[in-house]
C-alpha cells in the first residue's frame, strides 16, 4: 500500500465533522480520492468515512466508495468475531468469579457507537482487580492462549500492562493494527490504567472500580469506567498516542462519542478534580482540545479555560498548533531500519515525552532513560544480533 499523504487528512476530517465542507469533497479529483481512500484505511477511519459519505448527495468515485465500502465489511465481520472471543473471556472469568472491566474499543464499539463496525480494534484490553491478577494468567492458559511476558523497566517502560496472550496458530496482527484481518486477538490483561512513556507517567487507575458500572457485553456480565473515569482514561490514552508517535484519529473520535453517548452523566467538576488528583490536566486538556478542534465533540469552554490555566503557556500553545495535519506528521512515523535511525528517533522520542513533563525534576526522569542504555530496545536489538552472529 502506498503511503498516505499528509494532505489527504484533511477532508477526511472536514467530513467526519459536524459540518463537511461539501466543496471541499467535490473539489477533489480520482487521484485524490484514492490517497484519501488509502489514509482513512491506514487510520482506522474507513467505516466511519464510509458511513459519513453514504449520507451526503454527492456524487463520489465508485472506486473510492467501493474500497470504503469492502473495508468497513471486513471491519463489521473482525469486529463480531471479536465479541464472540470477549463473551468466551467474560462467561469464564464470571464463572471464575473475577470481575472485568472492558476498555477501549472492546467497550466503546458495541456501546458508544451506533455500528460496531464503525470502531475498529485490534486487540482486547481488560483491567483486573490487582489481587485477581495472579489468576488471570491461568483461566487464559485453560483457554488456549499463550502468555508473553516483558520486564516493567524495559524499552520505553510501560507498565500498564506487563503480559500478553494470543491463542497457539491464531495469527492476525500487523504491524498497522487497523490493517489486520483474521484471526483471535490479541488479550492484555491490565493492572492499572497508567500510561508511562520513558519516564513520563500518569496514573488515573485509584478509585475507579469504587466508581465502576455493571453492564452486559454480548450477553455476558462485564463492567465499565464511570462515564467521568472513562472520559478521563479515552482523552489521556490519546493524548499518549500523540506523545508516541502512534495512530490517534479514532481515539480521538472516541472522546467525541463519549461526550455524545453519555453526556448527561458527565460531571465536568468532578472530572477536573480526577485529572488534578493523578496530575493529567494537560493530557485531559489535549484529548479534550483536539476532540472539539477535529470533530466538533460537545465539550464546554469551561474545562478547556481551567485545564489551559493549569498547563504551563508553552505546551498550551504547542497543544493549539497541532491541526489534523500536525496530529497527523506527528503520528506518522516511518519504520525503523538502520541503527542510526533508531538512535535518533530515541533522542526525538525523549524530547517530545520532556515537552510534557510538568517539572524540571520530571524532565530529568524523561532524559534518564537514555542512560540506562542496556535497557533500551535499540541494546536489545544489538544483542539479539550480536548473538545470531556468534
Amino acid at each position: 500500500m502506498p503511503p498516505a499523504r499528509t494532505s489527504s487528512i484533511v477532508p477526511i476530517i472536514s467530513c467526519l465533522s459536524a459540518n463537511p465542507s461539501e466543496d471541499t469533497l467535490q473539489a477533489l479529483d480520482d487521484d485524490d480520492w484514492e490517497s484519501v481512500v488509502v489514509t482513512a484505511i491506514a487510520l482506522g477511519l474507513a467505516p466511519l468515512l464510509h458511513d459519513r459519505l453514504s449520507q451526503l448527495n454527492l456524487p463520489l468515485p465508485p472506486m473510492a466508495m467501493a474500497k470504503l465500502a469492502v473495508t468497513r465489511q471486513a471491519h463489521a465481520q473482525r469486529n463480531r468475531c471479536i465479541g464472540l472471543q470477549l463473551a468466551e473471556l467474560l462467561r469464564t472469568f464470571a464463572a471464575q468469579q473475577i470481575p472485568v472491566m472492558v476498555l477501549k474499543g472492546a467497550l466503546l464499539a458495541p456501546t458508544a457507537y451506533d455500528d460496531a463496525a464503525l470502531r475498529p480494534m485490534n486487540d482486547i484490553d481488560l483491567l483486573f482487580c490487582p489481587q485477581d491478577l495472579v489468576r488471570v494468567g491461568p483461566v487464559l492458559e485453560s483457554l488456549g492462549y499463550v502468555g508473553q511476558h516483558k520486564e516493567a523497566d524495559q524499552g520505553p517502560g510501560v507498565t500498564k500492562h506487563l503480559s500478553t496472550y494470543r491463542r497457539v496458530g491464531h495469527v492476525g496482527s500487523t504491524p498497522n493494527p487497523y490493517l489486520s484481518a483474521g484471526g483471535d486477538r490479541t488479550i492484555e490483561p491490565h493492572g492499572s490504567l497508567e500510561e508511562s512513556w520513558f519516564g513520563l507517567r500518569v496514573d488515573i487507575t485509584p478509585g475507579v472500580w469504587e466508581r465502576a458500572i455493571p453492564l452486559k457485553l454480548h450477553g455476558q456480565p462485564a463492567y465499565r469506567l464511570s462515564t467521568n473515569n472513562l472520559l478521563l482514561h479515552v482523552a489521556v490514552h490519546a493524548t499518549f498516542h500523540v506523545i508516541m508517535g502512534t495512530s490517534v484519529f479514532v481515539q480521538l473520535y472516541d472522546i467525541r462519542q463519549v461526550v455524545a453517548t453519555w453526556p448527561n452523566q458527565i460531571d465536568w467538576t468532578q472530572l477536573l478534580t480526577l485529572a488534578r488528583a493523578a496530575g493529567a490536566q494537560p493530557f485531559l486538556l489535549a484529548g479534550l482540545y483536539w476532540a472539539r478542534s477535529l470533530y466538533q465533540a460537545s465539550i464546554p469552554d469551561r474545562p478547556i479555560l481551567e485545564l489551559e490555566k493549569e498547563c504551563s503557556p508553552e505546551l498550551v500553545n504547542y497543544i493549539q498548533a497541532l491541526d489534523a495535519a500536525g496530529i497527523f506528521n506527528r503520528t506518522q512515523q516511518p519504520p525503523l531500519v538502520t541503527l542510526g535511525q533508531r538512535l535518533r528517533r530515541g533522542l526525538s522520542d525523549r524530547r517530545e515525552t520532556a515537552r510534557w513533563a510538568g517539572s524540571l525534576g520530571d524532565k530529568w526522569k524523561v532524559w534518564q532513560t537514555a542512560l540506562a542504555v542496556h535497557k533500551t530496545d535499540t541494546a536489545n536489538l544489538l544483542q539479539n544480533k550480536l548473538k545470531a552472529l556468534t
